[in-house]
């Protein structure tokens, strides 16, 4: 074999590699439950994605293993179990979310709350399956977010990352 054409099969293989993003969208739940290959739906919180799901959205990057989704709902009692005050992250953990969202503002998706949105809210994220979950009642959006896997430097001390923050 050629040096040089095993050197362009290994430029393309490296090339074809993306550690860029991955966006997934689904229609509705009925779109999304039909998925067989558990690999497909690996970033996503199956178990917070309820029958009356739609305009399900996931972007995932490789290069960071952080996440973002968002999905609209239509019946408030099929989350009212998951979106309990006592589920609600406290103080400390708002604050960690809110820098970890920070850390990485510059590939938040245009469909997904920017940095401002999340500066004000206090209490309502919960954490759910590897990520932190909200629910918006006017809007009847449910947005996740999995935060890189490093830790989190806040208020001068370093938080473990989110596999180590949950569980």
């Amino acid at each position: 074999m050629n040096l040089s054409f095993f050197g362009i099969l290994v430029l393309l293989f490296l090339v074809s590699c993306n550690n860029g993003d991955y966006l997934q969208e689904f229609e509705n739940y009925d779109e999304f439950s039909k998925i067989e290959n558990p690999r497909l739906t690996g970033w996503f919180p199956v178990e917070l994605i309820k029958s009356d799901a739609h305009n399900i959205k996931n972007i995932s990057y490789l290069s960071t293993k952080c996440v973002f989704g968002v999905f609209d709902y239509e019946n408030e009692e099929l989350y009212d179990s998951i979106f309990i005050k006592e589920n609600h992250i406290d103080k400390t953990y708002i604050g960690i979310f809110q820098s970890q969202i920070e850390l990485v503002e510059n590939i938040i998706p245009e469909w997904f709350p920017k940095v401002d949105y999340w500066k004000i809210k206090n209490s309502g994220i919960i954490l759910f399956d590897n990520c932190y979950a909200y629910k918006d009642l006017e809007k009847k959006q449910i947005y996740y977010f999995h935060p890189e896997e490093e830790s989190t430097r806040f208020n001068g001390k370093m938080y473990p990352g989110i596999r180590e923050t949950i569980r």
